[in-house]
């Protein structure tokens, strides 16, 4: 309780001092992924994030869409604003774009430029030691993870690849991805070579490998609508991306896109050589079974400024057979097809999906959406089959990453009032086919409460109930073992204060969680974080954090300051601190030298990891 106090004298000390001008440039990443509560790492959407670049003035609608959280609906907004000025004389403008949200502008910003970058090289390398400087002689298979990036670009000609090592790992090319790319022409919009992803409709057969799902952005995931539907991939999944070549065309109004993928994944093979699973982990620590699988077919679209409407036919086919026992019903092959549509109706938006496989089974994903500038509400209803599924597919929902056996009601709400905001959601779910221990219902609510107390000051408070419905193993009173149903039941409460104070800012957290199930458990959380511009180049980040919970299931995700590239979701349980410190140090805009270390000091052992990040720009 004395540092809960400490820290909000702390930060109160500092809303009376001076007033410092907000830098609206910094944390873009920070402000996006800092309350997403998934189980789960992010890196590829900042990969994304950073490695897109957009001429304001000559970037038509599926141009913007390219830059992630940017939908059709803000693209078509952007463009009408730069034609009624008569374009943009500097990049600050994005700013006074009205009916967008503030971090939309942050990105468009970031990614943007007035004229065309005619030449760009980018150079990234990083080593991780999940031992820490205490283990620098560790051993390099199980404690170090290897990361390099390399990027070209030219004119209207891009390449790239990502090597990487994951701990476990024996070899420091265990990951290969690549591509090369060429974007401009009227008609060949795009054409890529190697690895890219296939975005189409609400994610139910395409999708990119990682999206948000629920959290601090109650509108923005589930209003799916893009113009951008085949993206370069330049990060680490080896399942989901594609391997092969893939073209956009475009003929006034009609967009056609067609692919053509064959890769082998890694899998695991029964005794009689049928696919037990697809292994998702991308970890490689020794001999695993190779399924190969080959995928081709188109995309066609049709839209206007105030609507788009497509279909997409796609076949797959793969060179072995399924277990019965899969868990998840991917088929050894067939014909996926579906239809999207996506219509403007001045503050109206209207969005969905409807997918079939050979015709046999049906998923569907529909919502609306209205902007009244300051009120913004948002609905979705998803009926997911359970007899087929894509392993590309990733719709909003409960099931993150998934587009399979799943029914539910999304309804969301975003209110600002001068200085106040409310964000919202509540959500409803079921799962069709469920085994003896899966979770088979539930509902989840979030509110959130903000003011901006000054210029320089930010408060919020957040609420959450997440409750689902699962099955059980318990045991009658004659020691006979018996199935029941039990709810488990998870509450979030939290506090935040940010403070910025010219070239330094301040953040403070205090949550708390209590969760039922089969026993209670709790859960708690305070930190103290700074970020200090020391100077021209040179910026320290540093936090401490003191935990306590009974076990991982009463555990919190904290949202962590990382390498560029990287975002770190740490799940803090047991009982102890953590700290860590960030150092990040750019010389011009050609080199950047960045190091990570963090501990997590537990009563009955220390854990802890260094990371070390060098990056050339030209």
């Amino acid at each position: 309780m004395k540092w809960a106090v400490l820290i909000l004298i702390l930060n109160t000390a500092f809303l009376f001092s001076q007033e410092a001008k907000i830098d609206t440039l910094e944390d873009v990443g920070e402000g996006l992924f800092e309350n997403v509560e998934e189980d789960s790492q992010l890196d590829e959407i900042i990969e994304q994030i950073e490695f897109i670049r957009i001429e304001l003035n000559r970037a038509e609608v599926d141009d913007l869409t390219e830059i992630p959280f940017i939908s059709r609906e803000d693209a078509l907004k952007i463009v009408e604003y730069r034609d009624k000025i008569g374009g943009f004389k500097r990049k600050e403008q994005v700013f006074d774009i009205p009916g967008i949200d503030e971090r939309v502008k942050f990105l468009l910003y970031r990614n943007s430029h007035i004229q065309r970058e005619r030449f760009g090289v980018r150079l990234r390398g990083r080593v991780v030691n999940k031992g820490g400087f205490r283990n620098v002689k560790g051993n390099f298979i199980n404690d170090f993870k290897t990361y390099q990036l390399g990027f070209l670009a030219y004119s209207n000609f891009s390449s790239g690849f990502v090597i990487e090592k994951d701990y476990g790992e024996r070899r420091i090319d265990e990951l290969v991805n690549f591509y090369f790319d060429y974007k401009g022409g009227r008609i060949l919009r795009r054409f890529i070579v190697g690895n890219y992803i296939l975005q189409f409709g609400q994610g139910i057969l395409f999708w990119r490998p990682v999206g948000l799902g629920k959290g601090t952005d109650a509108i923005s995931p589930v209003q799916r609508s893009v113009e951008n539907y085949a993206e370069r991939y330049i990060s680490t999944d080896e399942v989901k991306p594609f391997l092969g070549a893939v073209a956009v065309t475009k003929f006034k109004n009609f967009d056609l896109t067609v692919f053509y993928s064959s890769r082998k994944i890694p899998a695991s093979l029964d005794s009689t050589g049928l696919v037990r699973y697809i292994d998702f982990s991308g970890i490689n620590k020794g001999q695993r079974d190779i399924l190969k699988r080959d995928v081709y077919g188109f995309f066609g679209v049709y839209g206007r400024r105030n609507f788009v409407t497509g279909v997409s036919f796609a076949y797959q086919k793969f060179d072995k057979d399924f277990s019965s026992s899969i868990s998840r019903p991917y088929g050894g092959g067939g014909i996926y097809s579906s239809f999207m549509w996506d219509f403007l109706f001045k503050r109206l938006n209207f969005f969905g999906e409807f997918a079939t496989l050979s015709g046999l089974y049906f998923s569907a994903v529909s919502g609306v959406a209205f902007d009244f500038e300051n009120l913004k509400l948002a609905f979705q209803y998803r009926n997911l089959n359970p007899n087929f599924t894509s392993i590309n597919g990733n719709t909003f929902g409960e099931r993150y990453g998934e587009s399979w056996n799943e029914e539910g009601f999304y309804s969301s709400v975003k209110f600002k009032l001068s200085r106040f905001y409310i964000w919202g959601y509540y959500d409803i779910f079921t799962f069709p086919v469920t085994e003896i221990d899966d979770a088979k219902k539930g509902y989840d609510y979030r509110l959130e409460l903000g003011i901006f107390v000054s210029r320089n000051m930010r408060a919020k408070i957040l609420i959450r109930e997440k409750s689902v419905s699962k099955g059980i193993k318990v045991y009658d009173e004659f020691e006979r073992r018996i199935l029941s149903e039990g709810n488990e039941r998870r509450k979030n409460f939290r506090i935040e204060i940010e403070n910025k104070f010219q070239s330094i800012t301040f953040r403070s957290r205090i949550e708390v969680l209590k969760m039922s199930f089969t026993s209670e458990g709790t859960g708690f959380v305070i930190y103290q974080g700074v970020k200090v511009k020391v100077f021209n180049g040179l910026t320290f980040y540093a936090r401490i954090a003191h935990f306590r919970s009974n076990s991982y299931s009463s555990r919190i995700y904290v949202y962590e300051d990382d390498l560029d590239g990287v975002v770190s979701l740490i799940p803090l349980y047991g009982q102890g601190l953590r700290w860590y410190f960030v150092l990040k140090y750019s010389y011009w805009k050609f080199l950047s030298i960045q190091l990570k270390y963090a501990e997590s000091l537990f009563f009955e052992n220390v854990k802890a990891s260094a990371g070390l990040q060098v990056e050339i720009k030209i």
